[in-house]
């Protein structure tokens, strides 16, 4: 398909005023990949944050890797399905890091270039025995979602490429994974103005799912909210078919349902010292979702079983005060009449609960 550039480079541009020594450092930019594998036994995410401004501010980093146990050497295997690693990094940002034409930020361990529909991105950690190395071609309508949505204390907006064609290497200890045009992979860019640690939310996922007869189903939903989910503004989803955008799902037409583990559990958490900050802390974490669409024309089913839960603990740049986001991982069955036709469709989703 062809891809509207001009869109594609509005959505990627970076919103932080580099040039403008008196901007405020709470301003956020954070690029975002998910890379599935089609059989679900390799789950990554890529984060790339940046937050302030040249020489007072931050690149933070997130690299977290799902992997099925029988993937890992033996003395490596877990009593689990899927092995839950990861590493994070906080790099002190420098004027000479970040370049807008083309889009590139590069540091210790550290590179994404996005330049039109192609992508560079690169993160390794040797201490923590990971590396992801690949190159990419958008290949999924872009959309631009929202600019300048009131969130906290200021604003947020995010733009989407649900489907980019990628070649590329997993390292996981001494183990190499190769990454090609089967896997899917998913990308979205936010950014905005408001403090980690205000009370703000959102419930979010993306789901890749094939059909008997080869066809893609993939969808987004997010819904903002606050901090413990009794407010919820307005929610929607994104049906895409075989990287078209084929039905918006909103409002009221949308049913979403969470279920918690029976009794709270230490999750997995990142990075290190918020581990030890917060090692008392245990929680339910999501078990399952429920999610149902419907209007006077179509209808949508996703039912979600979770396999797998990490929790990132993001400071607030300026005060003491904390988000923490659940990432989730799992197995999804869609069922979507669409357009007087039934699919149904089984794949993989990754998905964030913040609180």
């Amino acid at each position: 398909m062809i891809i509207d550039e001009q869109l594609l480079a509005r959505i990627e541009a970076l919103r932080i005023p580099l040039d403008d020594p008196a901007s405020p450092i709470d301003w956020k930019d954070w690029y975002h990949f998910i890379l599935l594998d089609r059989q679900g036994k390799v789950r990554i995410l890529v984060n790339i944050n940046l937050m302030g401004r040249p020489g007072h501010g931050e690149i933070q980093v997130s690299f977290l890797v799902n992997l099925a146990s029988t993937h890992l050497l033996p003395e490596e295997q877990v009593d689990m399905p899927m092995a839950t690693l990861g590493t994070t990094c906080n790099l002190e940002w420098q004027s000479d890091m970040v370049r807008r034409n083309p889009f590139r930020i590069e540091g210790n361990g550290v590179l994404l270039e996005l330049d039109g529909k192609h992508s560079i991105l690169q993160v390794q950690d040797e201490r923590a025995q990971l590396s992801i190395r690949c190159q990419g071609e958008a290949q999924a309508m872009p959309l631009l979602v929202s600019e300048d949505s009131p969130f906290g204390s200021g604003f947020i907006g995010w733009g989407l490429v649900p489907g980019l064609q990628v070649m590329g290497e997993l390292s996981v200890g001494e183990q190499n994974f190769s990454i090609d045009r089967d896997w899917f992979v998913y990308h979205d860019h936010n950014f905005g103005r408001f403090r980690w640690g205000e009370d703000i939310a959102w419930e979010w996922f993306v789901a890749f799912a094939t059909c008997d007869d080869g066809r893609q189903i993939t969808l987004v939903l997010d819904q903002r909210t606050n901090k413990d989910h009794s407010i919820k503004y307005l929610p929607y989803i994104f049906v895409y078919v075989d990287n078209q955008i084929h039905k918006i799902f909103l409002g009221s037409t949308l049913a979403i349902h969470w279920d918690w583990s029976s009794s709270p559990v230490m999750p997995v958490r990142l990075p290190g010292i918020m581990a030890s900050l917060f090692a008392d802390r245990t929680l339910k974490v999501p078990s399952s979702l429920k999610v149902e669409a419907a209007d006077e024309r179509d209808r949508l089913l996703v039912n979600v079983n979770f396999e797998t839960t990490m929790e990132l603990v993001v400071p607030d740049n300026q005060d003491r005060q904390y988000s923490f986001i659940e990432e989730v991982t799992g197995s999804v069955e869609v069922s979507l009449f669409l357009h007087g036709e039934t699919l149904r469709a089984k794949g993989f989703i990754y998905g964030e609960y913040v609180l």
